[in-house]
């Protein structure tokens, strides 16, 4: 497989934090941190619980025929949903899919490597992390309410990585013996982490992917320069956070 710099594919450094925008759900720090999607039905409840209705994709065409069934369209939302009182078992063609196992995915994906210092004894040690190219798919909400897989135009960093693709953990599995799934305290979660070479320690990825000058949120050519990147033809898929900046160019 071959290695690249990651100096070739990057464009410009960034001066300040606000230039490199990390995705973190606000559930990191919740004992649900990262776990499988959970299949919301898109339902809308109010206070105590109860629900309200469930929204519906229903094209254009078909609109007469939900409407005749009990729908109604939510003009400021823009959707079609079933109101309280109406069972929505009658909808079940509009209703929306479940969500798959994982929510990022690419057609490839590169293998980034680099050293920093660890927290704990002070030495140098190996860190890695992913990076996929521009056109990788998130699983997500978008403006019209609806679930689906949204293509993103720049590359990205994952982090928080769990419900990594088998393939991809015996690859990395080949490069490191430590990088590896382990309890993280400050998320109540496991992920995908690196550990000290030296003393075992676990290196989170907050300090690396979130803090300006962590191991990857390079702020300058020098710190560019030091990230190796190994690009592997092969798919990627899991769950967890990505990150983008100015400095990543698309791929």
């Amino acid at each position: 497989m071959a290695s690249f710099s990651l100096g070739s594919v990057l464009q410009a450094h960034v001066s300040e934090a606000g230039g490199y925008i990390c995705k973190i759900n606000a559930e990191i720090t919740a004992a649900s941190a990262l776990a499988r999607p959970v299949h919301k039905l898109h339902i809308h409840r109010r206070k105590g619980g109860r629900m309200t209705r469930v929204n519906l994709n229903v094209p254009f065409s078909e609109k007469d025929e939900a409407k005749q069934l009990g729908a109604r369209w939510d003009p400021s939302s823009k959707v079609w949903f079933v109101p309280e009182g109406v069972n929505p078992h009658l909808f079940q063609r509009w209703l929306p899919d479940p969500p798959p196992d994982v929510t990022i995915r690419a057609n490839s994906y590169r293998v980034a490597e680099t050293e920093d210092t660890c927290w704990k004894c002070g030495e140098l040690t190996r860190m890695y992390s992913f990076l996929l190219p521009a056109g990788y798919q998130t699983f997500e909400q978008g403006e019209d309410y609806i679930d689906a897989w949204y293509t993103n135009e720049g590359a990205s960093m994952v982090s928080y990585v769990t419900d990594l693709l088998p393939t991809v953990v015996a690859h990395i599995k080949s490069i490191t013996r430590h990088y590896y799934l382990d309890f993280s305290k400050t998320t109540n979660s496991s992920y995908w982490m690196n550990h000290c070479e030296h003393c075992g320690m676990k290196q989170g990825d907050f300090a690396m992917h979130c803090e300006p000058g962590g191991a990857f949120f390079p702020m300058d050519e020098e710190d560019v320069s030091s990230i190796k990147l190994q690009h592997v033809n092969e798919p990627f898929s899991c769950n967890g956070s990505t990150s983008y900046d100015s400095l990543i160019s698309d791929l």
